[in-house]
Parts: C-alpha cells; sequence; structure tokens
C-alpha cells in the first residue's frame, strides 16, 4: 500500500472558510432557477399585452350603476338567485332592487296568462310581454337615476345614496327570461345608448341559468307551481301542465348567450358549473364566489356566543374590566358541555333525516371542495327511480344503531370516532376557542380572526359610559350613526361586512351543518344576513349568553331562524326573533308571557340612565332628556346595553347624577 493512501487529509480553518465565501460568490453570480421564478425579465407593455387586456381596462373600474341582466327558461331558479343576490348585495353595503317582468306583465294582462301567451307566433301576446319588459326597464332606469346625492366629480350625476359619511352604489336585477339574442340587445342599447345616458354609465353583465337534469327540473317546477302567482287557485296537475306547454313554447325561440364582447355568467344546474367571460373588478372578488356558494341543499347553520368568562360579581368585586384574553369561567365551561350536547342531538338528528331521504353522505370533510363525498353521493340519480331503488337498498341493510354510526367520523388525531360531524367556525380569542374544545372529541375547529370581535382601536378595554363622558364629540357621533361611526385607530361596524364577506360565502357553500362561534358585534353581522334586515339596524340585535340560534334554508333563498336557550343562568334571555317577509320565516320560541317584555328588546335602542342630569354632545337633539329623538326604548329603566361578551358591569368613574345618551345597540361588542 502507497504511503499515506488511507491518511484522512485535514484541512485549515482557513482553508475552510476560503472555500466556503467561494461557494457563496458562485450562488451569488448563478442565475435565479428558471423553474422556481420564471423569467426575471422586467415587464413592459406592448401593442400585444394592451389589445389583449382592453376589455379588463375598461371593466374593472367600479361603476356607481350596474343592471344585472338573468337569463334562462322557466323553471331554472332565476327568481331564487335574485333574491339571493339581492340579500347578499345590499348586507355587504350596495342598494340592490330587483324588477321582476312578470309582475309587470301581470298587471298588464290584467291577471295570469295561459301557456298560448308565451307562444312567439303570437304577436298581439308579443307586443303585451314587450311592453311589460318596457315598464320594468323605465323604473328600473329611474330607480338607478334617481339623484340623491348630485355632488359627483366630473359633472355627471351620482345616483349613489350617502348613509352617514358612507356612499351606496346601486345594483339593479332585470328578473326575466330574456331569451333571445333581439331582446338582450334592446336591453344593452337602453341601458348603455350614449345619446340618452351618455353621462349615466352603466355596468351589464348577464347571469344564465342553464339546467338540464330531469330531476332538478321536475323539483323547481313543483315549487313553481306550489308558489307562483300564475298558478293561484289552479288544480296542481292542471297547472304542471301549463307549465312545460309554457317552457315548450320558450324553448322554441331561446337562444342561449354565445356574444363573448359581452359579460356574462353562465350558472349550469344551479352551481354545479360556473362560466364567467369579462367578469372583472367587484363581480370577480364577490358576486361569483357567492354564485358558485348558493346551493339547493338544506343543512343547519348554528350561530352563538363564547361561552362566559369571568363571574360578574367578581368582576365589579376586583373592580376588572374585560380582557381578550380572558379563559372560559365556570358559567363558560358549563354552557360548553351543554352546547356538545344540543349539538350532538341536533346534528345526528339532520343526518337521520339525510339518510332518510336517500342521500347518506359522508360529511367528514365539509365541503365537495375540501374533499371527497361518500359513494352514495357519487351516484348519479338520473330520474326518481333511481332514489327509490337506494332506498330499497338502505332499507335491506341491517339497521344501525347510533352509537355504531359514531366511527363514521373521525377527529383531528386520526383516531379518535366523533359522534357527529360538524364544521365548526371559531374566534381566535381564547374564550371561542374553548368553547368547543369538548373534552375527548378532537374536533377540527377552523380559527378565524375574521371573526374576532370589533376592533375599538385606542378605545379598546374601556366601557362606554367612560368614553361619552370623556369624548363627547366622538360619542355623539357614535350615538348619531352607530353602524359608520369608527373607533379611532380601529373599525367601525360597518367594516364588519368586508370582513365577514368570505365567512359568509364559506358558510353558503356547506352542505352539512356549520356552527359559528364569535362574539356580539359580529354575529350581530351575521344574524342580519340570515334574517335579511337591514345591516345598518343590526346594533339593536340582542345575542344573550348561552343561547343558540338556528338557521335552515327555505326553499325561496331564506333562512327560517328559531333558538335555544341550551344553559339557563341569571345571564339567559330570549333573543329578538322578528316576524320576516319576502320568502323570510321564522319562528320565535319565546313563551306567550315574556312577549311583551321582548317587545322592547327588539327596538332600535334600549337604555339605562345614571340617575341626575344630563350631557349635551355635539349635534345631540334633546328631545327626550339626552336622547337622540325617536329611539328611546320602552325599556327606558332596564339593564345597561351588554357591553363584549360580559353582563353589563357600571364601574365608579365618578360620573353619578350624569345621563349618558345610549347607542342603539343590547350589545355594543
Amino acid at each position: 500500500m502507497a504511503p499515506n493512501s488511507s491518511m484522512e487529509h485535514h484541512h485549515s480553518p482557513n482553508t475552510v472558510r476560503s472555500a466556503a465565501s467561494s461557494a457563496s460568490d458562485a450562488n451569488k453570480n448563478k442565475p435565479p432557477d428558471y423553474y422556481a421564478m420564471g423569467s426575471a425579465e422586467l415587464a413592459t407593455e406592448s401593442a400585444l399585452t394592451l389589445e389583449k387586456i382592453k376589455h379588463r381596462i375598461r371593466l374593472t373600474k367600479k361603476d356607481e350603476r350596474l343592471v344585472l341582466v338573468l337569463v334562462g327558461l322557466p323553471g331554472r331558479g332565476k327568481s331564487f338567485i335574485a333574491r339571493k343576490l339581492q340579500n347578499f348585495l345590499t348586507w355587504r353595503g350596495s342598494e340592490c332592487r330587483v324588477f321582476n317582468v312578470g309582475k309587470y306583465r301581470r298587471q298588464a294582462a290584467d291577471g295570469a296568462c295561459g301557456a298560448d301567451f308565451f307562444d312567439s307566433k303570437n304577436a298581439a301576446a308579443a307586443e303585451l310581454r314587450q311592453k311589460a319588459a318596457s315598464l320594468a326597464m323605465e323604473d328600473m332606469l329611474r330607480w338607478l337615476d334617481d339623484e340623491v346625492d348630485s355632488s359627483s366629480n366630473g359633472g355627471g350625476t351620482s345616483t349613489q345614496t350617502k348613509v352617514g359619511n358612507v356612499r351606496k352604489d346601486r345594483v339593479s336585477i332585470f328578473d326575466a327570461t330574456n331569451s333571445t339574442i333581439e331582446r338582450r340587445a334592446w336591453i344593452l342599447k337602453e341601458c348603455t345608448c350614449r345619446i340618452k345616458r351618455g353621462t349615466k354609465p352603466t355596468g351589464i353583465v348577464f347571469v344564465e341559468s342553464i339546467c338540464d337534469d330531469k330531476d332538478l327540473l321536475h323539483a323547481n317546477y313543483v315549487t313553481k307551481v306550489n308558489n307562483s302567482p300564475d298558478y293561484k287557485d289552479m288544480d296542481v296537475d292542471e297547472a304542471m301542465a301549463d307549465l312545460l306547454s309554457r317552457t315548450k313554447k320558450y324553448e322554441e325561440a331561446y337562444e342561449t348567450i354565445e356574444d363573448d364582447s359581452q359579460s356574462y355568467i353562465k350558472i349550469f344546474n344551479l352551481s354545479s358549473k360556473i362560466l364567467v367571460n369579462h367578469i372583472y373588478g367587484r363581480m370577480a372578488k364577490s358576486i361569483v364566489p357567492a354564485l358558485m356558494a348558493w346551493n339547493i341543499g338544506t343543512r343547519p347553520v348554528f350561530i352563538c356566543r363564547a361561552g362566559q368568562t369571568m363571574n360578574e360579581s367578581d368582576r365589579v368585586t376586583l373592580n376588572r374590566g374585560m380582557s381578550r384574553s380572558e379563559n372560559l369561567g365556570r358559567q363558560g365551561k358549563a354552557f360548553r358541555d351543554a352546547l356538545f350536547s344540543y349539538m350532538k342531538v341536533e346534528c345526528l338528528d339532520f343526518i337521520r333525516r339525510r339518510q332518510e331521504a336517500a342521500f347518506a353522505m359522508d360529511l367528514n370533510t365539509g365541503t365537495s371542495i375540501s374533499g371527497n363525498v361518500g359513494n352514495n353521493m357519487n351516484r348519479r340519480f338520473s330520474s326518481r327511480t333511481d332514489l327509490v331503488g337506494l332506498m330499497n337498498e338502505l332499507n335491506e341493510e341491517e339497521k344501525v344503531e347510533e352509537e355504531e354510526c359514531e366511527d363514521d367520523y373521525v377527529g383531528t388525531d386520526g383516531i379518535t370516532p366523533l359522534p357527529f360531524p360538524c364544521n365548526i367556525l371559531s374566534s381566535t380569542m381564547p374564550r371561542a376557542r374553548q368553547t368547543v374544545e369538548w373534552d375527548s372529541m378532537p374536533y377540527p375547529v377552523t380559527e378565524l380572526c375574521n371573526l374576532n370581535p370589533l376592533d375599538k382601536g385606542d378605545f379598546t378595554g374601556r366601557e362606554l359610559e367612560e368614553l361619552a363622558l370623556k369624548h363627547p364629540e366622538w360619542y355623539g357621533r357614535l350615538v348619531a350613526d352607530p353602524f359608520y361611526t369608527r373607533f379611532p385607530g380601529g373599525e367601525c361596524y360597518g367594516d364588519l361586512t368586508s370582513r365577514l364577506e368570505s365567512v359568509v360565502v364559506d358558510i353558503e357553500q356547506q352542505v352539512g351543518p356549520v356552527l359559528v362561534v364569535s362574539h356580539v358585534s359580529v354575529l350581530q353581522v351575521l344574524v342580519a344576513y340570515f334574517r335579511n334586515t337591514p345591516v345598518e339596524d343590526c346594533t339593536s340585535i340582542a345575542l344573550p349568553l348561552n343561547t343558540v340560534l338556528k338557521f335552515t334554508p327555505a326553499k325561496g333563498g331564506g333562512w327560517q331562524e328559531s333558538q335555544q336557550l341550551v344553559l339557563h343562568s341569571p345571564s339567559s334571555s330570549h333573543c329578538d326573533l322578528q316576524s320576516m317577509d319576502d320568502g323570510m320565516y321564522c319562528c320565535n320560541n319565546a313563551p306567550p308571557s315574556s312577549r311583551s317584555l321582548l317587545e322592547g328588546q327588539s327596538t332600535p335602542l334600549a337604555r339605562a340612565p345614571l340617575l341626575g342630569s344630563h350631557l349635551n354632545f355635539p349635534g345631540h337633539h334633546d328631545s327626550t332628556r339626552g336622547s337622540p329623538p325617536g329611539m328611546i326604548s320602552p325599556l327606558a329603566t332596564a339593564a345597561m346595553p351588554i357591553w363584549g361578551d360580559h353582563a353589563p358591569v357600571r364601574p365608579p368613574f365618578g360620573n353619578q347624577g350624569k345621563t349618558v345618551p345610549s347607542i342603539p345597540s343590547a350589545n355594543i361588542l
């Protein structure tokens, strides 16, 4: 063996450092990895790129006026889509109104019309249908152009309604079949003609609903026959025959949208597929995700406040305010356990009813986007016979007891069987997360900062009474406009709709039970969406502790509401469920004996004046001893409004002998 052939070579530290430095320099001079970063060449505009993005440049800007034109044959869910759009757009801050041409047609024809009325060869009927469409168009454009505030820049007229210091744009929905190229060209001309509307720019987007699923169509036809004014007091079989004949008349002249120079959205079989063309800006950011989320399935949505933390008597004794990082107290832990028992009963009942409907699906993954559905849901049901066949198969199988069903859903550890499926959303606050931390049940919980309480900025941790005394000018603005008055360095209620938009879309797209655990301010805004009530009035919605609000979809696009007090305590009370219309329903579980008291809780303001003289605030009208006009509740001597997640506390700020006007809110945070 040659000398030193097996001897290790040792290098000095300086030699090693020199080698490392050389390698580093080599890496710096090495061109970037094309596969990791692509070309590093600076992007520049050219005639080609400008040509390709000209539609995006034109359509990305936000017009004050927007018209959504629905397109589709009868029974394709156009009115369902219109109602969902109106609720969603109104909730997120736009003024929105639906103009249903069918209403104008019934008025022009002095009642309902038979199938022959919709024959394209019926010249007299065609003229009447066009007259109805023209009347609807005139009303729609008049509403869009109504000069609420004419202080716009550029010489044009502004149609934005000014609420407080916030301007609202206007969106109209033209609800009709609009089934021919000629009709859609007429709509474009009426809305965008430069001669008629040169100073009134209006965006136009067509929304076409296409449905070729026979079972889905049959279900839609049944709903239309049972609810449409055209078939009021008509025999069901006769009405169905007339509707099918009417649809056939429309099909003979129907022309789908194919002009790619137009902005349009095509929805297939109620959201199973969506095609978009020249859709940018708010349409792409908000409306398209919402359209993709809405579905005709039923599933319960449960909403509740986080459990209580410190006992209120202890808080008063210790003179401690609320902290965002507090943990659940004894009462909060009791609510946590009661909530689990309630959710188990509700969710297992939901699964049982779904199985009985022949849709025994695996909901462990939440939505079809995040995972696969069960084998039965992968089967195509081309007819009612297939559904009946599946039911027969299920009936022949051995019935499974509730305890055996628990193995179908597995916890986050991949081992522990969960007793029921549920998609749980929680804020990042410890008390909210702990409300759904059920012993030995590792349920997956999605923690969202979107669900965190209203950010009070510089006023965090301070009570309303103190703010009214030390910052009277700001507090006066809050009294006058509680929805859009922003806390210094923080948020206003209006900001919550922006950060909750994605949460609403996520809830809407679910196919199984959903539980949302959050805080008063956030839940008030969410409840306004599900109730389809003005979001600006949400600060008056009472949300007591230890109570679960349950929302279930209604066929018309709204939600049915019920409530359940799951844990009795001195802090618990009934919610102010309200009567709804336009397809919205609710049921009030409050005992009749308590209705008179509850009526006061649903008013715009519940306040508790301190004894003595009152304060004067800038811009404040003293019509009723320190309270803004028309905002005094019958419960003028009731308890203080709830502040945060706790019962009211009146700290000793040295303000005895003064009356402070309350903002219109039963629960301010």
